[in-house]
């Protein structure tokens, strides 16, 4: 059974990056990015999408593969990603993405820093230092420390209010945890836009498109292209919405046998299909 649970983990893995990030958002990103006019409201926000969606598949893709090639040789290695996109908050959102790096921060950055065992002027400046050098520690370019900057704004602003209205938690309505959660992944799509651009004209050429604001933009994406990433980002964040409070071994061994096969059989279709549009895991550059 182990063996078997990692080699789908591993067609899991596949799916997600051969599939969905480089088969289905890489370009769609990269055409939006490496424009030199201005960019249009659609094309902006459909590429920093699709990046979004390209860089969670790709780094979560990567993760699954590893988990899974370790229980095919009898290791056992903790989850990677959790539902990043559906995260309430940015504290939440840290705790769900790359959580090998969040946790490696929090104890090698954060803690040793003083963490929140001081004032609570010294928490929010130890929350920035972790975060502006978690930027950094992802390439010596501005954009990143820019990118790390954001971060940690968001999570002393998240501290701040929670210190003031004395909220703590997930709210007890489902429309505002959905709202917060829809919040939350609207912003952390504008500190991709710093992740992806190579410098800060880049950046700002998508932040205006994203505004509304770009003057005489011409089409980037063929109408094809924002359909697919309308339709893949669609179902990354619907899907992580609804297995927010679940886990993978959870709804596997309540779905049928036959059906998980005719899954793990389609995804694996899929990934043949689709050879030849692979690219290089992204976080090789790190």
């Amino acid at each position: 059974d182990q063996i078997l649970w990692g080699f789908g983990l591993v067609i899991l893995g596949l799916f997600m990056k051969v599939v969905l990030a480089d088969g289905g958002l890489a370009e769609s990103a990269d055409r939006v990015f490496a424009a030199t006019d201005p960019v249009g409201f659609a094309d902006a926000w459909l590429g920093t999408l699709a990046f979004s969606g390209q860089i969670f598949c790709d780094f979560a893709g990567y993760s699954t593969i590893a988990i899974g090639t370790a229980l095919c040789l009898g290791f056992a290695l903790p989850d990677n990603f959790n539902m990043p996109y559906a995260a309430i908050g940015f504290s939440d959102f840290w705790r769900r993405w790359h959580i090998s790096l969040s946790t490696w921060l929090r104890d090698y950055l954060y803690i040793p820093l003083g963490g929140n065992r001081g004032s609570e002027m010294r928490t929010y400046i130890n929350l920035m230092l972790t975060m502006l050098l978690g930027g950094l520690w992802h390439g010596a370019n501005w954009t990143f420390v820019v990118w790390g900057g954001l971060h940690g704004l968001y999570l002393a602003g998240e501290r701040w209010i929670r210190s003031k209205t004395g909220v703590h938690g997930d709210p007890a309505s489902a429309w505002n945890r959905l709202a917060l959660a829809l919040v939350t992944y609207f912003l952390v799509n504008i500190t991709w836009v710093f992740f992806r651009a190579t410098d800060f004209a880049g950046a700002a050429r998508i932040l205006e498109g994203m505004a509304g604001l770009a003057i005489d933009a011409k089409a980037v994406l063929p109408t094809i292209f924002m359909i697919k990433v309308a339709v893949i980002v669609t179902g990354i964040v619907a899907t992580q919405w609804l297995m927010r409070k679940r886990t993978l071994e959870g709804v596997v061994s309540r779905t049928p046998w036959w059906l998980t096969g005719l899954l793990a059989a389609a995804m694996l279709w899929a990934v043949i299909v689709t050879q030849g549009s692979g690219q290089a895991f992204i976080y090789f550059q790190f």
